[in-house]
């Protein structure tokens, strides 16, 4: 038993021990111990929940929830930010996404050059990451900071392995895939599987 509630009850009883001989009227001051001994049990109870429920916490969930946090006063429930990317993805995976992008996204590669990127992209990736065979960026994202993001609903499907669900509105969503790895006791995204859905 906790040493708060443990107080509490101790209290509760010598308070009521000691109104046992007085006499039954009610005044003011009775009114106030009863009130008191009632806040006092319930904000025990709390702390206690409290406790229990931060030692229940899944860090790495709340680490992805954090990334969607909105800053500075933007008014949206939801927001992500493009400068967030390099400091929450390990730097392989921002490379496999820049090479990924290069070939698949808008590119300065002639007719010449894309076969032969195609392969070293494949030749250097295919042991380590499922292939893009589309432009694709973290969590599906636009060319632009996203401040209103209607909804992000993330679950846990395993070891450091997350579903993210983002609903960007206009009719834009994806389901998200996550793999995340520790580097230096901090919590990065080593890869990203990202699906728009209806």
């Amino acid at each position: 038993m906790s040493v708060k509630i443990f107080s509490a009850i101790l209290a509760v009883l010598l308070a009521s021990a000691g109104c046992k001989g007085s006499d039954k009227t009610n005044n003011p001051a009775r009114e106030m111990r009863k009130n008191e001994k009632r806040i006092l049990l319930s904000d025990s109870t709390k702390n206690n929940d409290q406790v229990t429920s931060k030692a229940a916490a899944d860090p790495a969930k709340e680490w992805l929830e954090a990334i969607f946090r909105c800053e500075g006063g933007n008014s949206g429930k939801y927001c992500y930010y493009l400068d967030k990317e390099e400091t929450v993805c390990t730097a392989r995976f921002m490379e496999f996404l820049q090479d990924a992008n290069e070939i698949y996204g808008p590119s300065n590669l002639t007719d010449a050059e894309l076969p032969v990127a195609k392969a070293r992209y494949k030749t250097k990736w295919e042991k380590i990451y499922p292939l893009q065979t589309q432009e694709m960026w973290l969590f599906g994202r636009g060319n632009d900071d996203a401040l209103r993001i209607n909804n992000v609903l993330i679950k846990k499907l395993g070891t450091n392995k997350y579903s993210i669900f983002i609903d960007y509105g206009d009719d834009i969503k994806t389901q998200n895939e996550v793999q995340l790895a520790v580097e230096k006791n901090n919590y990065k995204i080593d890869y990203c599987k990202t699906v728009f859905v209806e």
